[in-house]
Order: structure tokens, then C-alpha cells, then sequence
């Protein structure tokens, strides 16, 4: 549940970190066919630069920290996850494992 919703924020910050990008105003005149236009109008040139500086290094830090915490925080619970040893090998639980049955024929064909 928990590494579900780390996946949905990391979604919703990408967003609005790809929008608050496309919005700065650059080399190019693009920021300004996207709205940055507006925004240099309402808090000016400069206040508007360095507002959208610090909006994209928050959310900058927001998705660097989220990445992290998705690697962190295990996919699944329960029996749904796998577990490995620390050599990359999978560990089986005893009560999850199946147990052969000795009245079995063994069916390996000898050539």
C-alpha cells in the first residue's frame, strides 16, 4: 500500500515538476507561450524567476527523495513478496514450501 502511494506521488510531482520547467522562461520565448508571460506580470521579471527557481528545486528534491524511498520501502507484502538471501538467491519459508511426496514415482526419463 504504502510503495503504491509513493508511486502515485512520484507520478504527480513529475507532472508538475515537467510543467514548472515548460513555464520558465529560457533563452527562448517558449515560457512565454506556456503562461510565463502571465506570471512575469503578476510578480515581475525578476519575482517571478525566482519563484519558479525555487518551486523546481522543491520539487526537484521531492522527486529525489521519493525515488529513493520507492527503493527503500518493499513492493508488496506478505506472501506476494519474494525474499532473497543477501547472495541474491531466494529464500523459501517453511511454511510456503512444498514438500515432496515419498509414494511419488519419480517421472525423470533416463535416456
Amino acid at each position: 500500500m504504502l510503495y503504491s502511494i509513493l508511486v502515485f506521488l512520484l507520478v504527480l510531482v513529475s507532472i508538475m515538476l515537467i510543467g514548472i520547467i515548460l513555464v520558465q522562461s529560457g533563452q527562448g520565448d517558449m515560457g512565454a507561450a506556456m503562461g510565463g508571460n502571465t506570471m512575469n506580470q503578476a510578480f515581475g521579471s525578476e519575482g517571478a524567476d525566482k519563484l519558479l527557481v525555487r518551486i523546481t528545486t522543491v520539487l526537484a528534491t521531492i522527486f529525489m527523495v521519493l525515488a529513493i524511498g520507492i527503493q527503500i520501502v518493499p513492493e508488496g507484502t506478505g506472501d506476494n513478496k519474494k525474499q532473497f538471501e543477501g547472495d541474491g538467491t531466494e529464500k523459501v519459508s517453511e511454511e510456503n514450501s512444498v514438500q515432496p511426496d515419498s509414494n511419488a514415482v519419480d517421472s525423470t526419463i533416463i535416456p
